[in-house]
């Protein structure tokens, strides 16, 4: 009976500090998989995958910066699996946009404009801008998520934000 209590009481807990976990951390990862995926269905499975994938390792001690590694898991997962079929980019590209230039429109039709030359960067390119200017990390910090040498998000975060420059251009002539 005693280990029963123990046992209940460990559980009790461990799962009301994750829960601490999660509030902590679920909007920030949410946010994180939808700049990537550019679908909200898919952020979500992404973020309670890597919850999922997360507790375990959480609950047996052996994950010391729980952020870290579910902001890891989060880019992994998309990398691994997710990607967006073509005909969502073609239609999204076709779709008009009216606006003046001081209009609430306007700045909505340039955050989609932005929103559409991101998507349209391959995945590295994408993550290493996302994790350095959505999510706010250090080159050191993205490198780590990324797996990848800071040189690398370097490279990938400049020629990312060439080609952003040229496809805005490119929109803005037409």
């Amino acid at each position: 009976m005693a280990t029963a209590a123990v046992l209940e009481s460990y559980v009790n807990h461990d799962t009301s500090s994750f829960a601490d976990v999660y509030s902590a951390h679920h909007r920030d990862l949410l946010r994180l998989a939808w700049l990537l995926t550019g679908d909200q269905h898919q952020a979500e499975d992404v973020v309670a995958d890597a919850f999922a994938k997360v507790y375990r390792p959480w609950r047996q001690g052996r994950v010391d910066n729980v952020g870290g590694y579910l902001r890891t898991a989060v880019v992994n997962r998309v990398n691994s699996g997710f990607r967006r079929r073509a005909l969502e980019r073609r239609e999204a590209a076709k779709r008009p946009v009216e606006r003046t230039q001081d209009s609430p429109e306007a700045y909505a039709a340039d955050r989609d404009e932005i929103w559409q030359a991101l998507r349209q960067l391959p995945r590295g390119q994408r993550t290493a801008i996302v994790l350095r200017y959505w999510d706010d990390l250090t080159e050191a910090q993205a490198a780590e998520v990324m797996g990848v040498t800071v040189g690398t998000v370097k490279s990938q975060t400049a020629k990312g934000l060439s080609r952003i420059r040229h496809l805005l251009q490119e929109g803005g002539d037409a």
